[in-house]
């Protein structure tokens, strides 16, 4: 059963009120039936019980000697009508039916109450078979079988039996089917159906945008604020999720400053440690002591980097991804590496130019310091997803890293010990602001080993127009 209920809120919604609607047809549809009942059972009850009435009246207004003869001649039009001592059971049903009420409801206007019996009503189609709850439906000329005591004015009775028919009424059993199948139940549950998708698209709707804004807001906090439109509770639901992104965005600054006064503070002891390491002896302690305070210093500029790496405050626009792979090449070069650049994209970003050159100058920096001073960097459009954007690999030759340290590496101040460590000067976290910068992008950064030998990071990033940075 749990396979059959909805995974979405709105596939919910709309069982719920698809269900519930049918129920309440099926309930409210036993009002059409008793009606197109009554239509079935209408003429041939009405006029057989007139007849019936008839027939009594006639009978009771005959001599006595002239009766026998009369009955024979009525005999032979199908009704039976004879002399009874005392009338019979009224072998009533176990629930009121409208045939029977129909028929007593005639002879009363006729006779009065007290001066007949009625046994129940046999409704039958004109092939002679009862008329159940379907066959109702389809009846085409029902006739009724009708069975009547009745006291004549010296009080005696006469039992009367007779078909009463549709006196040439067609009941169009097709119509009826159809009617009551297609405008009672078709029509109405398509109607329920649509409105009731139309209902869920409109209360889903903000679910749905509140999603989006999340998802924006956990891989930018810079991302635009929702528009607090629409209902009440709608409304007052963005401005509550608006408050919370400020609210993130002013500890964010409230860190970076923090830090911005921390490292500040830190600077002068450095500076007055730095100055008395001169006077240190041997020249071999000096030089550690040196060094120690080198990477004291690398490591509150790193830590500062970090935290402005991971907010991003700058305005978006067009960056042509080609032309920055190529000047970020050019810098790692002039700074005395090698790297080759293969392949070419006409691919636009609509991203932040600072932070995407910084993320790539992580990234290539990385690979010429850690794999021997050179590195590959290839670009190609790769769509994933369904989403197109352009992937670009940087690859080295150096160790690589353990397979089981790749998904580390992205954790601030994560170093791998060995060839890629401390003494080569990084902090651990440069791969970290690279993938926080491609996410910002709606973006993606992988690491895996080349079977070659060396690493390969490959940052995917989706064209213009797509996921967070979208233009506004």
């Amino acid at each position: 059963m749990s396979r059959l209920w909805p995974r979405t809120l709105s596939g919910r919604i709309a069982i719920i009120l698809v269900v519930g609607m049918i129920a309440s047809q099926l309930i409210t549809g036993t009002v059409w039936y008793d009606a197109r009942y009554g239509s079935v059972a209408e003429v041939p009850v009405r006029s057989g019980g007139a007849r019936v009435a008839d027939i009594v009246t006639l009978y009771d207004a005959l001599p006595v000697s002239s009766r026998a003869a009369w009955t024979r001649s009525l005999g032979e039009g199908g009704v039976e009508i004879a002399p009874i001592v005392a009338p019979g059971n009224a072998m009533a049903r176990k629930h009121p039916h409208p045939a029977d009420t129909l028929l007593a409801d005639v002879l009363r206007a006729r006779f009065g109450e007290g001066r007949f019996v009625t046994r129940p009503v046999e409704l039958r189609d004109e092939h002679g078979e009862p008329i159940g709850p379907v066959s109702v439906f389809f009846a085409r000329m029902p006739f009724a079988r009708l069975d009547v005591d009745a006291q004549l004015r010296d009080g005696s009775w006469v039992n009367v039996r007779l078909v009463g028919g549709q006196e040439g009424r067609d009941l169009r059993p097709g119509l009826a089917a159809a009617d009551y199948f297609l405008r009672i139940y078709l029509v109405r549950l398509l109607a329920v159906v649509l409105l009731s998708f139309l209902a869920v698209r409109l209360a889903i709707r903000p679910l749905e945008t509140l999603s989006a804004a999340a998802e924006r807001l956990g891989r930018n906090l810079n991302a635009a604020p929702l528009d607090p439109k629409g209902p009440q509770e709608v409304r007052r639901a963005a401005q509550v999720f608006n408050l919370m992104q400020q609210r993130l965005l002013d500890s964010l600054r409230e860190r970076a400053r923090f830090l911005a006064a921390v490292s500040h503070d830190l600077r002068s002891p450095i500076t007055r440690l730095r100055l008395r390491a001169e006077r240190i002896e041997p020249p071999e302690l000096r030089d550690r002591f040196r060094d120690e305070l080198a990477e004291m210093e690398a490591m509150i500029a790193a830590t500062l980097d970090f935290v402005s790496g991971s907010n991003v405050e700058e305005d978006r626009r067009q960056v042509d991804i080609d032309t920055l792979v190529r000047a970020v090449a050019e810098d790692a070069i002039e700074a005395g590496g090698r790297v080759d650049v293969a392949g070419t994209t006409a691919a636009q970003i609509w991203g932040y130019p600072r932070s995407l050159r910084r993320g790539l100058q992580n990234l290539i920096e990385n690979a010429v310091r850690y794999g021997g001073g050179h590195a590959t960097v290839t670009m190609d459009d790769v769509t994933r997803d369904g989403t197109p954007g352009i992937a670009i690999s940087i690859a080295d030759e150096g160790p690589g890293i353990p397979e089981d340290a790749l998904a580390l590496v992205f954790e601030p101040f994560y170093r791998v010990e060995g060839s890629r460590n401390r003494a080569t000067g990084g902090t651990g976290l440069g791969l970290a602001i690279a993938r926080t910068i491609a996410q910002a992008h709606h973006g993606d950064l992988a690491l895996r080993n080349r079977a070659t030998g060396g690493l390969e990071a490959v940052l995917w990033l989706p064209f213009s127009g797509t996921g967070d940075v979208s233009a506004t």
